[in-house]
């Protein structure tokens, strides 16, 4: 995913609020999400983009190992530095791009150093990545990225049926995505957004759908009433954005 806050580099949700033209003023949710980014026990799930073995990347005494992470239901990747140990040992060296590991808040410290994070960006041809130095140990993930990539050749059906068991975690679709995936994710959310004058347009919202740490698809959401008659519409999308779902109800 390429998913995080344009408000923070590490806040890893916001909301879509309510109302016909998508204001966005949810103060209580934004709180709660900085507090889960101080939370040392946090679990961050990671696919790896790239791994660069143990060299002087930083300039600073001492060789490192690197690696650039695209982090789930986040939009600023992460550099992960580990310093290396005898002979360029890192237990990064075990992932390769494309593989997955989780750590906690809690097993990285933040880099210091201006010239060092600028060094190490530049190395990874990344220039806004935050640079973390992993100070505990990280957990491959490689069982849950293999139960992900299956979820991906099921039916239409399946998938979305499945998407509505897990956890539904709410998003901005501007402020959480960017590129392409903020145009799709946009899209999904006016799909279900009432533009007419109704006396109740609802309550538009978009959630990714999480199970184990990793977003399997998305859902977007609104019901209301128009013209003295309800509304209800739900699409459900994969992690591709592929639309597995489509149930609007009127009268």
């Amino acid at each position: 995913m390429r998913t995080s806050l344009r408000l923070s580099s590490l806040l890893l949700a916001s909301s879509v609020a309510a109302g016909c033209l998508g204001a966005e003023t949810d103060t209580d949710n934004l709180q709660a999400i900085e507090q889960q980014v101080t939370d040392p026990t946090f679990r961050v799930y990671n696919i790896v983009e790239a791994v660069l073995p143990a060299a002087n990347y930083d300039g600073v005494a001492g060789n490192e190992c690197l690696a650039l992470l695209n982090p789930e239901h986040r939009l600023r990747k992460i550099i992960l530095v580990e310093t290396a140990g005898a002979g360029g040992s890192c237990a990064l060296n075990a992932y390769t791009a494309g593989t997955a590991f989780s750590f906690t808040w809690g097993d990285t410290s933040v880099y210091q150093g201006s010239s060092g994070i600028t060094a190490m960006r530049a190395a990874l041809s990344d220039n806004d990545g935050a640079v973390h130095r992993l100070i505990g140990s990280v957990t491959s993930e490689a069982a849950t990225l293999a139960n992900l990539q299956s979820f991906l050749t099921l039916s239409d059906a399946q998938q979305a049926n499945q998407l509505g068991t897990f956890t539904a975690n709410r998003v901005h679709s501007l402020y959480d995505f960017e590129g392409q995936e903020e145009v799709l994710a946009e899209a999904a959310y006016q799909a279900v957004r009432v533009s007419q004058p109704c006396e109740n347009p609802g309550s538009p919202r978009l959630d990714a759908r999480v199970h184990n740490g990793f977003v399997y698809g998305y859902t977007a959401s609104n019901s209301g009433s128009c013209h003295s008659g309800w509304f209800s519409k739900l699409h459900s999308y994969n992690r591709n954005w592929r639309l597995v779902a489509r149930q609007e109800y009127s009268e």
